[in-house]
Parts: structure tokens; sequence; C-alpha cells
């Protein structure tokens, strides 16, 4: 198992990745808009009991889509949440 890792706010996420562990700035930078943009769909399955014993047993599935970039290097960036709120970033600047 991977040890645990701490959770980066959205907003940090393009410098936190630019940062090694070590502390040492990753060079060359990474700008994360520069990074080709996949996507990874996995599924979330639960099966439901019948009510009645005459009803077949079913299993309900449902798509759960991670968007990730991948940077020269092979860094690898999971972008889900990230992506979302640089749309409205781009949004925001411009409306304003």
């Amino acid at each position: 198992m991977a040890p645990p890792i701490s959770t980066i706010p959205v907003s940090e996420l393009e410098a936190s990745i630019n940062t090694l562990p070590s502390g040492k700035p990753r060079n060359p930078k990474v700008k994360l808009g520069d990074c080709v943009l996949k996507e990874l769909v996995q599924y979330k399955c639960l099966s439901e009991q019948p009510k009645k014993k005459a009803v077949a047993s079913g299993v309900l599935c449902e798509p759960l889509v991670h968007l990730l970039r991948r940077c020269p290097g092979g860094l690898i960036v999971e972008t889900t949440a990230w992506e979302e709120w640089k749309a409205k970033q781009e949004g925001a600047k411009v409306e304003g």
C-alpha cells in the first residue's frame, strides 16, 4: 500500500508539483495547462438485492471520471478538481 499523502488545495496544485519532495524547485518548471489532458473512467458498482424472490438481483454501475495531465518527463497529475477550478478562474478573468 502506498504511503498516505497530504491533500493539496486546487489553488496550490501547480505550485506544489513544481516543488520536489526534497524541497528543491523542479527544473524545468511544469505548467499544467501545457501538459496533455487524459481521461480515466472507473466504474463504481453496487449489487441490488431483490425485494421479491421472483426478481433477479442486479448490478448497478456508474462511471467515475478522473482527469489527468501527462507532462514531459513522465509526471502524471490527477487534475479532476483543478480543471473545474481553472475554468472558473479563466471565466472570471474574461467577465471581469
